[in-house]
């Protein structure tokens, strides 16, 4: 009988120390939190962008040297020597000013954690003159990593839009379509009724930004952009002969936020260094504010308005 009690000691020792040497893992790459899991499963099928979820059907991958075009209307993705890999299909075309997110994207059911989700607080300018917006720049130094991971996504970023797409160099901390996990990381992408993103780099707390839109051409109704972070070339995402984006704004973004220690362990982000130009001349750039959710005293703030050297700061 004792050899029988000692098998099973032995055996539950085993067992013990497995279990404790995985859950004392501590790499940020492969944790994975309960609430992730939650989040995904109330999501089947679907993925996150930073327009929220949307079915994995319609979110694409764009490799290093590969671009997008809208010729025909209709989204293509090219390889480096001009031939198309994939057709998306039919680009949107809504008449009026109102700008794709958060207004007019088509959303998938509510998230289901207590604190609120999608765009949290931003600022945001349109364009009404007929000349398009040619460069749209903001500096930002990445934040300190949430203080508590429960699975979620935030995404900071400056963007631009029009009714039925966002273009926008992302900084995101979480899992998205684009990959990720509990570490900061950037990646470049064009939202729409199908979205598209670039390779997914990491980053670290304290690391600093410049996210860029540039007009490189256009012609007619149709206009060529460059989404990118300065210093990561490798990723800028080329987007040829799509409607005029004329929407811009600053804005943090979040998805599975349980408690407000999910957000960044510190007070505020500063976008900086703001550049916003109108053809060859600085726009007549005056932001509104929008704080859309406050459930932890979130807001956004002009401190300098105007361009070339505005500020905003996004608070937590």
């Amino acid at each position: 009988m004792s050899k029988y009690i000692l098998s099973f000691l032995l055996l539950s020792t085993t067992i013990f120390t497995a279990c404790k040497k995985e859950q004392s893992g501590t790499s940020a790459d492969n944790a994975v939190a309960p609430a992730d899991k939650v989040q995904t499963t109330s999501h089947q099928d679907e993925v996150l962008t930073p327009a929220g979820w949307v079915h994995k059907s319609l979110v694409h991958h764009v490799e290093t040297g590969e671009y997008l075009s809208g010729d025909g209307n209709r989204l293509r993705k090219y390889d480096r020597l001009g031939k198309v890999v994939a057709d998306y299909g039919a680009i949107e075309q809504t008449s009026g000013n109102t700008p794709f997110f958060p207004g007019n994207a088509k959303k998938s059911g509510k998230d289901i954690f207590p604190l609120g989700s999608g765009w949290i607080t931003y600022t945001y300018w349109t364009n009404t003159s007929a000349t398009p917006i040619s460069y749209f720049n903001t500096n930002w130094t990445v934040p300190p990593a949430p203080a508590v991971n429960s699975g979620q996504t935030i995404f900071l970023f400056n963007g631009l839009q029009n009714a039925n797409n966002i273009l926008q160099p992302v900084l995101q901390w979480g899992p998205s379509a684009a990959g990720g996990g509990n570490y900061w990381a950037i990646a470049n992408w064009y939202v729409g009724n199908n979205s598209v993103f670039s390779n997914l780099i990491r980053v670290a707390p304290g690391t600093n930004l410049q996210g860029i839109m540039s007009l490189i051409g256009g012609s007619g109704s149709t206009y060529s952009y460059t989404s990118a972070f300065a210093g990561y070339p490798s990723i800028t995402l080329t987007v040829n002969n799509i409607p005029k984006l004329y929407w811009a704004a600053e804005s943090l973004e979040a998805y599975g936020v349980a408690t407000c220690s999910n957000y960044p362990n510190t007070a505020k982000t500063r976008l900086s260094a703001i550049e916003l130009k109108v053809g060859s001349a600085q726009a007549p750039l005056s932001w509104s504010v929008a704080n859309a959710v406050t459930d932890c005293g979130q807001h956004a703030t002009v401190v300098t308005p105007g361009t070339p050297n505005g500020i905003v700061d996004i608070y937590y």
